[in-house]
């Protein structure tokens, strides 16, 4: 299938791009500069110039390339992940998962892209009484640009009713690349070692975790999946 990625080099996005083409697919990856397309071109992958976040850019390129599928992994998180600096980057994150999302589900369905795949996650669960199930309620209120990029997306869903457009919820993620904040050898691992990251109450909280891997797979799967709600084992 013919596949255009918002994201495409995230963190999500790099690990996909392979999958996707591991499994056969044409791949085009929305980016923003000249040296970013290249570098993608040389690993047989279509850059599009255009910014997500400009309407008419992204209105002109998606009907030009009519893709059988859109991968939106647009976010904008910040290299440390603490509390200043997440709130800092929020403002931004928020912009990008709300107005990237609109403008690309607005190209989509100008296009007649029949599928359309939308990261999406929550970091918590809202306080409760003992561990969390599938029925436990999201911390929306602590990521709120995901939230607002989620009722974006719902809200279409609902006029349009596209069997096809799905949402990927990953979760926290991590990677052995030590680049990554969230990584074994990152941000979030040294800020565990040097005794950073508090305790909540008596200690006895569970942080899942998911390998940015695991989440490429799983969105490279979605673009042929029923319709429905899949968990991981």
């Amino acid at each position: 299938m013919k596949v255009l990625t918002a994201g495409a080099t995230g963190a999500i996005g790099k690990p996909l791009l392979r999958y996707l083409q591991d499994a056969g697919h044409e791949l085009f990856a929305l980016v923003r500069s000249p040296k970013a397309a290249s570098e993608l071109q040389a690993k047989s992958v279509h850059g599009v110039l255009a910014d997500a976040l400009d309407a008419a850019s992204v209105s002109e390129v998606v009907p030009h390339i009519k893709p059988e599928v859109i991968v939106n992994e647009l976010t904008s998180l910040p290299k440390h992940y603490t509390p200043e600096e997440m709130k800092v980057s929020a403002v931004r994150d928020k912009e990008v998962r709300v107005k990237g999302n609109a403008n690309l589900l607005a190209a989509a369905r100008a296009a007649n892209c029949r599928r359309y795949i939308l990261q999406s996650s929550a970091f918590w669960y809202a306080p409760g009484p003992g561990p969390a199930d599938e029925t436990a309620s999201f911390a929306f209120e602590a990521s709120p640009g995901i939230a607002a990029g989620c009722r974006t997306y719902a809200d279409w869903k609902r006029r349009h009713r596209n069997p096809g457009y799905k949402r990927c919820c990953y979760g926290m993620d991590f990677s052995t690349d030590p680049e990554r904040g969230s990584a074994e050898r990152g941000d979030v691992g040294e800020q565990v070692r040097q005794r950073n990251v508090p305790v909540i109450g008596k200690g006895e909280g569970i942080w899942n975790w998911v390998h940015i891997d695991d989440a490429a797979a799983a969105t490279c799967s979605a673009l042929t999946a029923d319709p429905g709600v899949y968990k991981r084992g």
